[in-house]
């Protein structure tokens, strides 16, 4: 994501920027698409939190920044119909057992 950002303060039209964002779009989608599909509902809302961790960025946020408002909204209206928030936000003491399992494995957040 911070990649993408930097990218995207270089590019110097907004056609440069969509084209930008599509192929950063292709390349988590070649990565994560199949893991993501297998997620669980209570997966997906762990992942939720887990993206706002690492970006300080809520997932609703990332959406409607790279593919606009009104695919977030609509991104928003799926993930609450299946009892997630896309504006969820990370809280260490809230979310305490992930913290427990992300500390235990070693791994450090970026964005404190």
């Amino acid at each position: 994501y911070t990649i993408l950002q930097t990218d995207l303060a270089q590019a110097k039209t907004k056609r440069e920027q969509r084209i930008l964002v599509k192929a950063f779009e292709g390349e988590i989608k070649a990565m994560f698409n199949r893991e993501i599909k297998n997620l669980t509902i209570t997966q997906g809302g762990i992942l939720i939190k887990l993206i706002d961790r690492e970006t300080g960025n809520s997932s609703y946020d990332l959406v409607r920044e790279m593919k606009g408002g009104v695919t977030a909204f609509f991104y928003q209206s799926v993930a609450r119909i299946f009892g997630n928030n896309l504006k969820n936000k990370y809280d260490p003491q809230e979310d305490r057992d992930i913290e427990a399992i992300i500390q235990s494995s070693g791994y450090y957040m970026y964005n404190l």
